[in-house]
């Protein structure tokens, strides 16, 4: 198992905030303090002090080293294509690399080579940032930026559609990037930093410093006093003291309320206090002598209060409503039943009120005479009224009345009338003048409350119900009245009669223990007012242990002992010294031995340490001592040791591996490279001229290496044009008389088909190249390379082929074709009227002719 297999295997299991600060250094190693930050806050929301976002479920996801794991098989890259909305690279573009030996893409600044790159830093694996894929900035289109890369391994090609928001494809990241920003991971600036070592360290070296980060915050904000409200000093004798001074993370925020004093608590404070200091301050029979003379008086006001209010009540006048309804329905009944008896009489209002009181007063005098006569009379008695003897007809009406007035409806309806005017009497009657308990009502009215005004506005309400009690058409609306008076001045009295009952028995040596009683009682009561004062501290107190012990939670996972536990396991021979014999491997293929480099380790408290160090002098620091050059050489000697030691067999590529390097370094550096295509596919992406004729030196002087050449061009429009043909400046003569050969076969079409003027352009251009060809001849074939442009040195040995192989003849053909060149090609203005004409197409056809006949025949000699 590969170390990054096993530090992939060792994380799952670990918090959320170490799985993503591992999965941020598996891309970028060193993390940013923004990446820092992005951590701390993971940790917050897995840990619950602060809300889940919505991107928490991809933070969650497992790690994986997709490309850093053990290598399956060889994975090359064949092509770039169908490339989308990628910066300004042109659509319908095929970039085929071959899959095995070097590859060049050349490009001038400008002409997409940038962007091709960029597309394979975020595809493949490469160290460091990796700058933004853009889409066109000068078109318009909402397109995804895409392309489809095209891999292959042992069982054929491998087509894979990469976007910016694909997944790792495990094929790709198997394809190692090397540019600027990998060099700068390799070989820091800073002082003491850790320049070179194995990658999963690393690794484990940014998890220890985003473990470290996040404690720091929590030490930070864990600091006596933060976060904490000041409180008053609570008594740890009441029961609410207790649970205040008690606060912890585990009090419940709902408990605070049971603390908290009512109103009617609050409103004891005051009789208490004063309570306490008579209990102190008097005889226990001086106290109960006031305490039953205070009942004394507040018991007829309290009763009084508690008549007016229940007579005048909702209940009441519903009550009155019921009577007045059921005195009404057996009056109407009784109406019904009379004129139903009693139709078609003389006299009107025969059974009603006033009839029925003369009936009944007939019949009490009847009844109270000695002689036998029943009432009503029957026929032949004497009338009582009239004294006349009863006829039939009368007798009968007179029989009917008795009945009527026997009759159950008839007595119902009296006796409700009766009770009606019983309940209208009880509120005509009431008394609403409280002036009689003046005295009563100041001696409840205190500073804390307004009773005698409130007692005032009572009446006015009582007043205003009882006209509407008596009003047969007032409506049920009734203005309401202060229940709580009457219930306050009852519960004083009930306090009283209580505080009586409390000293029944005592006597002025035994009431110690009620006034310490009453002193408790009243400590609880101010310790609750007290919570009740600082309810909402309280809540913020809680609230801050809570948060605090979830930081501390948080805290308790930071040690980064397991950290450096795996780091000294992975440390060991089966990493380090491969590494190590690797990197002093590849810094001798560079032949570097200006200063002596060698990578020492150490272990440290939560890492495993590893640095460049340069053994001579006082500064070891590899990035303060090295040149730009040596630098750059020292980064790709770390990132080739990574990759041999890890046995990887994929592609590597290069972008802009040399830069502004010196000379010494670029063609060291392009022969390292050279070497390595011999060992796997090998892609350098470069806009040096003079570097890219360094690989093709190498190409040429090293047996088996093979090399594929491509330029990329723009238009006004596009970038990433693909030319399969070399830049010119880097081709050998024999390259560029077959690019003349197919200019020449356009110069001839052009003569067949186009204008003269069209022709003379065309032969302008090809004299152009037909002489910068001549000046490679001599300087390639004549000179035998003992000179070179772009080249630092002039190699002497060449000089043996020069001895008696240089004629005459030599020196007319060049003479002769620069000559033609000079005349014929666009570079000197001529007078007005002297104007040249072109070469024929046969005398073209001859000029290009003689250089291919020196070429061969010079060949030939040598």
């Amino acid at each position: 198992m590969q170390p990054i297999e096993k530090l992939v295997d060792w994380i799952k299991d670990k918090p959320v905030f170490w799985r993503h600060a591992v999965k941020l250094a598996l891309v970028k190693g060193e993390l940013t303090d923004a990446e820092h930050m992005l951590i701390w806050s993971i940790a917050q929301m897995e840990y619950g002090v602060i809300d889940k976002g919505e991107l928490y479920p991809l933070y969650e996801t497992p790690v994986t080293a997709t490309g850093l794991v053990s290598e399956v098989s060889e994975i090359n890259l064949s092509s770039i294509t169908d490339v989308v909305n990628v910066g300004s690279l042109a659509p319908n573009q095929d970039l085929n690399l071959e899959p095995k030996g070097l590859n060049i893409v050349y490009g001038d600044n400008g002409t997409g080579k940038s962007t091709y790159a960029r597309i394979l830093k975020h595809a493949c694996l490469t160290r460091g940032d990796v700058a933004p894929i853009l889409g066109n900035v000068f078109d318009n289109s909402s397109e995804e930026s895409s392309a489809k890369l095209t891999v292959c391994n042992g069982n054929g090609s491998l087509p894979v559609d990469w976007t910016k928001t694909a997944e790792a494809d495990e094929n790709l990241k198997s394809i190692r990037v090397f540019d600027t920003e990998t060099a700068s991971h390799y070989v820091s600036k800073k002082e003491g930093a850790l320049g070179y070592k194995p990658f999963v360290l690393k690794v484990l070296e940014s998890l220890s410093v985003a473990l470290d980060y996040v404690k720091r915050q929590i030490r930070e904000e864990l600091m006596p006093g933060n976060g904490l409200k000041t409180l008053p000093l609570f008594s740890s004798d009441t029961l609410s003291g207790k649970f205040v001074n008690g606060l912890s993370h585990s009090s419940k925020l709902e408990v605070v309320e049971s603390h908290c004093a009512s109103e009617d608590e609050i409103s004891q404070i005051a009789p208490l206090q004063q309570r306490i200091f008579e209990l102190k301050s008097q005889s226990v029979a001086s106290i109960k002598k006031g305490l039953n003379a205070q009942v004394a008086r507040i018991t007829p006001f309290s009763n009084k209060l508690r008549a007016l209010t229940n007579a005048l009540s909702d209940k009441a006048y519903t009550d009155l409503n019921t009577v007045k309804q059921d005195a009404a329905e057996k009056a109407e009944f009784a109406k019904e039943l009379r004129e139903r008896v009693l139709s078609n009489l003389p006299f009107e209002g025969i059974g009603d009120a006033k009839w029925l009181a003369l009936w009944q007063a007939a019949e009490s005098f009847i009844k109270s005479q000695t002689s036998d006569i029943t009432f009503p009379p029957d026929e032949s008695d004497t009338c009582p009224l009239c004294l006349q003897a009863i006829g039939s007809d009368s007798a009968q009406k007179l029989a009917s009345f008795r009945e009527y007035v026997a009759n159950q409806a008839v007595q119902e309806a009296e006796n409700a009338s009766k009770m009606l005017k019983a309940e209208v009497k009880k509120i005509e009657v009431l008394v609403l003048d409280l002036s009689d308990y003046a005295a009563v009502i100041d001696e409840l009215t205190t500073e804390d409350n307004a009773f005698k005004a409130s007692i005032a506005e009572l009446v006015e309400s009582l007043k205003l119900r009882k006209s509407q009690f008596l009003n047969p058409n007032a409506a049920n609306a009734f203005p309401d009245y202060d229940e709580a008076l009457v219930k306050y001045c009852e519960g004083i009295l009930e306090k009283l009669n209580n505080d009586v009952v409390e000293l029944s028995g005592k006597d002025d040596e035994s009431h110690g223990d009620l006034i310490k009683q009453k002193e408790q009682e009243l400590a609880e009561i101010e310790s609750r007012k007290l919570v009740t004062d600082n309810k909402e501290n309280i809540i913020a107190n809680i609230s801050r242990y809570v948060f605090e012990n979830k930081l501390k939670a948080i805290e308790e996972v930071t040690n980064t002992r397991q950290v450096t536990t795996l780091s000294n396991e992975l440390s060991k021979a089966a990493l380090i010294k491969p590494l190590v014999k690797c990197f002093k491997e590849e810094l001798d293929k560079f032949g570097f031995d200006r200063f002596t480099v060698q990578v020492k380790t150490r272990g440290s408290s939560s890492q495993q340490l590893s640095k460049l160090e340069i053994i001579e002098g006082r500064n070891n620091v590899v990035a303060e001592i090295a040149s730009e050059g040596e630098q750059r050489c020292i980064a790709i000697a770390c990132f080739m040791a990574e990759i041999i030691s890890d046995g990887r067999r994929s592609a590597v590529i290069f972008d802009d591996p040399v830069n502004s390097l010196d000379h010494r370094w670029r063609e060291d550096i392009g022969k390292r490279l050279v070497e390595e295509s011999l060992e796997r596919q090998v892609v350098v992406f470069t806009h040096d001229i003079v570097f890219y004729k360094y690989l093709l030196e190498c190409v040429d002087q090293i047996t088996g290496v093979s090399v594929k050449q491509i330029r990329l061009d723009r238009n006004r429009k596009h970038t990433g044009l693909v030319d399969n043909t070399p830049p010119w400046d880097a081709l050998p003569i024999k390259a560029r008389i077959g690019q003349l050969n197919a200019a020449y076969q356009t110069l001839e079409k052009v003569d067949r088909t186009g204008t003269e003027l069209e022709y003379s352009q065309h032969c302008y251009g090809f004299y152009n190249l037909l002489r910068e060809a001549w000046e490679r001849l001599v300087e390639e074939k004549l000179l035998n390379n003992v000179i070179t442009r772009f080249g630092r040195s002039i190699q002497t040995q060449r000089l043996n082929k020069l001895i008696d192989n240089i004629t005459q003849a030599d020196y007319a053909a060049v003479d002769s074709g620069m000559s033609h060149c000079s005349t014929f090609f666009q570079g000197h203005d001529t007078a007005t009227g002297l104007q040249q004409r072109p070469r024929k197409i046969a005398e073209i056809k001859a000029d290009l002719e003689s250089i291919e006949s020196l070429v061969t025949d010079l060949n030939k000699r040598r």
